[in-house]
Parts: structure tokens; sequence; C-alpha cells
């Protein structure tokens, strides 16, 4: 049996790792063109600023693919031949395939904005996108970050810290809508100002100048000029699915590849995961789960199918950290959906950036948790939450999911707001 992945990212990898302990004598091909080695992706800012090494980023020994039995080929995939089972390789290559998993991530949004193309103007996902924003923060004193999520945040931090007088660009009314109120919002907003961000709320971003070839400055919506060298696009990213359109492989309307509750796609034997799996959320949405932890889940039962064991993925509730600088962020479960008859409790420690936002339900049921400033054991609130356990009941064990607990006063709890 040939198996065949698209992908070495955390989906991708993981895969391969299921796929060997259940078959050891199965041929195994990784393909992918991104980097050499499997490394986590959420590290990249890190690395940008010395605090981590290349390797120090790589999960595994640089001999894990020959110990593991692995044929690693580091090219891009250009076609697929549903047909012949057959992939076409951008240096000429063929590989036939018994198997396939498609798990080709997604690569940064854009939106052909005039002047994209000019040299200054780039992203910071990819481990391409890392090397060219180190060369360029070589000689660059000002840029503008535009995009308002959290690889927008990173890339403003990464560039401060290279001594690049930043200006970053949001046009929603407040930061990352989508994941906070407009308190935590303001929360951040105040921190990434007194660290000197030039932040620009309700901005729309219209045009990117140029001078010989060269970013000299962006346009905003209402006309202002922005001088800048350099100009870091951070609107999202989309499924890398581009090459695919003529494969016969249903897509959905974002090119993300829509597969059933196994992960197969509608072609026999081709199965889907990670970024560009779009699988159906807890609210019958379809589309990608776009987060480290859903790939690495996705991968594993992708294995298992491609293995023939016909398991059914499944995402239980959602979890997520991250880092607004140095304010600590943990979320879990249903927060910013709107849910009939939702309520939240806020509490906010007096003088701190700590803040508790639990949601909640008519029958007191918890089904959301947001938090700020204090390190919380995301384990701990989806637990809660797939307890269903009440909002008096969280609030009287909050401590619980608070890490060093014991080097720290417990959080104090001051006001409701519904």
């Amino acid at each position: 049996m040939h198996y065949v992945i698209i992908g070495n990212g955390v989906a991708g990898i993981n895969a391969a790792n299921s796929l060997r302990n259940y078959d050891e004598d199965a041929e195994i091909t990784i393909i992918s063109y991104e980097s050499e080695h499997h490394f986590s992706r959420t590290a990249l800012m890190y690395v940008f600023c010395g605090q981590l090494s290349e390797q120090c980023v790589e999960p595994f020994e640089r001999d894990h693919y020959e110990k593991m039995g692995f044929k690693r080929v580091n090219d891009k995939v250009t076609k697929l031949d549903t047909n012949s089972n057959k992939l076409y390789l951008e240096k000429g290559e063929t590989i036939s395939f018994d198997k396939l998993l498609i798990a080709c991530g997604a690569v940064p949004a854009m939106y052909n904005w005039p002047g994209q193309d000019l040299d200054g103007v780039g992203n910071f996902v990819t481990w391409q996108n890392l090397q060219w924003l180190q060369e360029k923060s070589k000689t660059a004193k000002k840029a503008v970050v535009v995009g308002g999520g959290l690889i927008g945040i990173e890339t403003v931090e990464v560039l401060l810290q290279a001594g690049i007088d930043v200006t970053f660009l949001v046009r929603e009314d407040y930061y990352w809508p989508i994941a906070l109120d407009k308190t935590e919002s303001t929360i951040i907003a105040e921190h990434m100002k007194h660290h000197k961000v030039d932040l620009r709320l309700k901005t729309a971003f219209a045009e990117i100048l140029g001078k010989d070839g060269k970013v000299v400055g962006v346009k905003t919506g209402d006309g202002e000029i922005i001088d800048c060298e350099l100009v870091v696009i951070a609107v999202g990213v989309r499924p890398q699915t581009d090459w695919l359109k003529d494969s016969g492989v249903t897509m959905d309307e974002r090119g993300g590849i829509i597969v059933d509750e196994y992960l197969q796609t509608n072609c026999t034997d081709i199965y889907s995961a990670g970024d560009c799996a779009s699988v159906i959320w807890f609210n019958n949405v379809r589309r990608p789960e776009q987060l480290w932890y859903t790939g690495r889940d996705q991968g594993k039962i992708a294995a298992a199918n491609l293995f023939g064991m016909e398991k059914i993925y499944k995402r239980g509730t959602f979890y997520n950290s991250a880092k607004f600088f140095d304010i600590e962020y943990t979320t879990a479960g249903l927060v910013n959906f709107n849910l009939d008859g939702e309520k939240n409790f806020y509490s906010q420690e007096e003088g701190t950036h700590n803040t508790v936002r639990i949601t909640y339900l008519p029958d007191n049921k918890v089904v959301g948790f947001n938090m700020l400033g204090r390190r919380w054991d995301h384990r701990i609130l989806v637990q809660w939450i797939d307890e269903k356990r009440t909002l008096s009941w969280v609030l009287d064990h909050l401590h619980k999911a608070l890490y060093d607990e014991e080097f720290m006063p417990q959080f104090k709890l001051n006001k409701q707001v519904s």
C-alpha cells in the first residue's frame, strides 16, 4: 500500500506518524515545498526575534523521516489526476498513490490591492515569509501592518522588536471583534499604544504606493498617505487549493476541500485534513477549522480512515490561547456567537489587565470563557463546559483553573455585567 500525504504541517506529520503505527510495512510519501522539516508555525515570531533557533521549533529530530521510513519529497504538487491516482509535481516528477491525504494547509489571503506586487509587500505566515521579513527588517525604518487578528498583532510586535516604527491598520470599530468584546479590545488597544504602536481603528486600506518598484507608502480609505518602506498584509488565510480547480475534488466557496464525517472527499481513496479541509461546525456552517489542535486531531483521524478503520471526526469544545504582547489570552467554548438568550458575567481586577468573561445561557449553564492577563488552564475550562456547570458553581471554583495557584492570589471577582 502506498500512502501519499501532501503537506508537512501538523495535520500531515500526525497522519504520517499514525499511519506508520498502523502499518509497519506501508510505503509513506510526504510531499511539501515550504520547509525540509516539520516545524511549529505558531513559533515563527520567536525565531524572528532570535529567542529560538530554526531547529528549536522542529518538534522531531531531523532524522525522524528516515527512522519512520518516510519518503520526503521537497516539491510542489501542481495537478491531481483522480482517474489514474497520479500527482504531477512542479519539478517534473509524477507520483502514483493508492490512497491520498491532502493536508496542504493555507496561504495568506490577498485581495488584489493596487501595489501589492511591489518590493516590500509580504506576509508573515509561511517559512518563506519569515525569511523575507527577516531580510526586509534589516533596512526598513517604518512599516504598515494591515489586518486586525492574531497574525497582525504578532507581526506588529516582532517589527517593534526590530526597531521599526509600526502603523497598525484595523478596519473594524475595535481590534479583533470576532474574538474580543469592546471592553477586552480596549484593554489590548491601550496596551498596544503603550508600546508605541500607531493603532488606527476604523481605517480602511486602499492602495500601496511605490516608486521604482519599491514601497514608499500606503493610502487609506479616506485618502491619508502613510510613509513606509514595508507593508505586511495580515487579513487572514485561505485554503491552498488553487491547484485542485480542475481535479474533480469538490470544494466550498472559500476553496476548502469538502469532506464527510470521515474526512473523505467526494473522490474514492482521497481524504483531506487541516487548514484546507472544509468540515461541518457545531452550528451547521461548513468551513475549515484553522487551528493547530484541530489540524493535529484531523490528521490522526484521517490516518485511521486511510487505513480502513472508519473513525468519525467531531471536534470537541473549542479552545485557544495566545498573547497580546505580554498579556495572556485564554478562550474556551462559545463566546461572541450571539447565542439566543446568552448573558455575560464580566470581572476585572482593579488596576490590572486581568479580566474574566463567562458566557452563560438562560438556564445558567456556562458555555464559554474569555480570559485576559492571568494564565488559565483551558483543559479545566473545557471540562466545566462539557459538564454543563452553572455560573454560580463555576464562580465558586474558578480559582482551580488558574496556573501557578500556589504562587498567586485568587482572582478577585468585583463586578458583573450582563
